[in-house]
């Protein structure tokens, strides 16, 4: 299985290290580390540990490479204590072992590592407890073809999201990515952070573009080869860097600094291109130490130890082991509970494939709610045995939910930012009328072009805007107001109407059809209907005549009238009368609230419900007696207000507080 590297390192002044080796057929390690400012010669930490670490793997008689790992880690916190003796600073550390298509992995300090496979992204570390030991838990699990493992000494998640990260990451240029990737950490944060990208089978195409920085530091022999030989220290052969480097950097062989290399002056870089340098791996471990604002020193390391009294030590204590579990002869009734636990997870999602194959999806979803409550219970004991491994197919279970729901991830686009015009804006609603989006708060009215943001229009100085629907035919939109009346926009003009009432009827919601215009009223149980005459509306008719409406939130038209109530549920109303109708074939996260919004026209085949606490679009096909479920997609964008779909059904418009995005269904 071949892996694609890069490691880089953004903000602050502290050190960082990188280091790799091969230690067998199929068999990586890496190990990314960064030291706080108080914790001495963390140079000499690092490599000691990472040393220790190697030296174990590589002398270990262990089979089972969990036990094997867990034993170099017991060296690497023998080594740690040596060092850090009593320090309360923790280094950052995240040490990973690939065995073929299996990953162990471990972390101390506040450093993490993520898996992100497809559009899934999954933390695969947990911040260890405090104590003596650097290295508490380790994490296990199969990495395929396709997938990136990203080690970090901080949480990535704190300045990118998830779906920025899946986005980045599915791009076929892995080199690409990487240097993408780094440049949104580094115009997010200005924190110290060192990260290291493990492509799974990934392409290191060759970057495009003449503004791309890049730096490439080729495999040497080290300082005791050269000895061998018969080569002086002084004449063993540097690392060779590219002539196109554009960046200050300093490299320097085992025992001669060298000077600091002038930066060359290249063309200006595209905008998109503006990333930084990336290092690329050779076979030897490569330590990377990052001093003031540029990278310092590349060196290779192998650590020296004597091997022999190493294994002499390390094979008495795995006997040892051995010895106390033979006469233990048992595993605790906890650890055989959670064992079983892993082994029915295991197996209902392998069910739950093989009823996804065959298109029986209840049947697979029920497979796959087996598997996660089995994964579940192992995350919420407080033993950390097979945690890792229950992370891992927690992910797996996930990414099946989106398979046997239809479930579609995707990436919103930026259509126009209204903050532009109001700095205080808190948008409520969202129209598109004659071509154009047009979004109304508590008191004004934005019509956009694209994205361009018109000047808002005040509705009025002291009535607060409760909902609006348009009027295609008439060019015109419509808002109900709490003094309660209708005010109508045409074109930039605002009129107050009137109606043949005294006064008019108060509702949550308004919607049009033809040349009706109907108010949804919770509190009175009814559905008002208007007809719009020449200068003003009729009499308030009752519409409702048997649906409960105490907890709808929202409605639709089509010439049929679909109800939403604040707890999922839909009802129909055809000529006033209720219809035997309701949701069919639920997906397995339920939607509910206040903020549920219910969008359908006479034009679609299909009912869209907003789920803004779920960031999603929920799409179902309209029938005589259910809307059935067919879809749903899922966006990442808090606090969704309100949403529109095209006539076509392929494009969806969500409004936030105070922008409007845009994505393909």
């Amino acid at each position: 299985m071949s892996f694609s590297v890069h490691t880089f390192e953004i903000g602050g002044e502290g050190k960082g290290f990188a280091f790799h080796e091969n230690i067998g057929e199929g068999q990586d390690i890496y190990f990314l580390g960064k030291f706080p400012e108080g914790i001495l010669e963390p140079k000499l930490i690092a490599e000691s540990i990472f040393g220790e670490v190697v030296s174990s793997l590589e002398s270990s008689k262990i089979i089972d490479n969990y036990d094997k790992f867990e034993d170099a880690l017991k060296a690497g916190n023998m080594e740690g204590r040596k060092h850090l003796g009593s320090s309360q600073l923790v280094p950052e550390i995240v040490i990973a072992l690939f065995d073929f298509h299996n990953l162990y992995l471990t972390q101390s300090g506040t450093s993490e590592a993520y898996l992100v496979r497809g559009t899934n992204v999954s933390q695969i570390s947990e911040t260890p407890e405090s104590g003596d030991d650097l290295f508490k838990n380790i994490l296990s699990g199969q990495v395929t073809i396709g997938d990136t493992v990203l080690l970090a000494t901080n949480r990535v998640l704190r300045f990118v999201t998830t779906a920025q990260l899946a986005d980045v990451f599915s791009r076929d240029n892995f080199i690409d990515a990487v240097n993408i990737f780094r440049h949104k950490l580094s115009t997010a944060s200005d924190e110290d952070m060192l990260v290291t990208a493990i492509g799974i089978g990934k392409k290191d195409e060759a970057p495009s573009g003449s503004g791309f920085l890049s730096k490439v530091v080729s495999k040497v022999a080290g300082q005791e080869q050269s000895e061998q030989e018969g080569v002086s220290p002084a004449e063993t052969p540097k690392p060779k860097v590219q002539d196109d480097i554009v960046d200050d950097f300093v490299v320097e062989d085992q025992e001669e600094p060298a000077k600091p290399v002038q930066p060359v002056q290249s063309p200006e870089p595209l905008p998109e291109q503006q990333y930084a340098s990336e290092q690329q791996f050779s076979e030897q471990p490569v330590a990377v130490e990052r001093g003031p604002g540029l990278i310092q020193k590349i060196k290779n390391f192998r650590p020296k130890k004597n091997l022999l009294i190493i294994a002499g030590v390390l094979i008495g204590l795995f006997l040892l082991v051995l010895g106390i579990r033979a006469i233990s002869g048992y595993e605790s009734a906890d650890v055989q509970v959670m064992r079983e636990e892993l082994s029915i997870a295991r197996e209902a999602l392998v069910q739950a494939d093989a009823f996804l194959l065959q298109g029986e999806r209840q049947s697979a979803s029920e497979y796959l709610q087996k598997a996660e409550t089995s994964v579940q219970s192992i995350l919420s004991s407080k033993s950390k045995n097979f945690r890792s491994d229950a992370q891992f197919l927690l992910a797996d279970i996930q990414e099946k939910k989106l398979q046997v729901e239809n479930a579609k991830k995707v990436i919103p686009q930026l259509l126009a930012d209204l903050g532009v015009k109001n700095d205080n804006l808190e948008a409520s609603g969202l129209l598109h009328l004659k071509g154009n989006l047009f979004v109304h708060d508590l008191r004004n009215v934005y019509k956009t072009v694209r994205n361009i943001v018109e000047k808002g229009l005040p509705i009025s100085d002291k009535e607060t805007i409760l909902a609006s629907s348009t009027r295609e035919d008439q060019n015109s939109i419509l808002f109900i107001t709490d003094s309660p009346r209708i005010v109508e926009y045409r074109e930039g003009l605002i009129t107050p109407m009137g109606t043949e009432d005294e006064t008019w009827k108060t509702g949550i919601d308004i919607r049009t059809y033809g040349r009706y215009a109907y108010i949804l009223d919770p509190v009175e149980n009814q559905i008002w209907k208007y007809e719009r005459r020449r200068t003003k509306y009729s009499p308030a008719s009752a519409y409702n005549k048997g649906a409960d409406l105490s907890r709808a939130v929202s409605f639709a038209i089509d010439g049929a009238i679909y109800i939403l109530s604040d707890d999922g549920t839909l009802q129909k109303l055809f000529r006033g009368e209720k219809a035997n109708y309701a949701f069919k074939e639920l997906p397995s996260t339920p939607f509910s609230g206040k903020n549920l919004k219910i969008y359908t026209s006479a034009e679609l085949d299909f009912i869209y419900v907003l789920d803004p606490d779920n960031s999603r679009i929920l799409v179902f096909v309209k029938g005589d007696n259910f809307a059935t479920y067919k879809k749903q997609i899922i966006f990442d964008l808090p606090d969704a207000r309100d949403f529109f779909i095209d006539n076509s059904g392929q494009r969806a418009n969500v409004l936030t507080k105070d922008k409007i995005y845009e994505f393909s269904l």
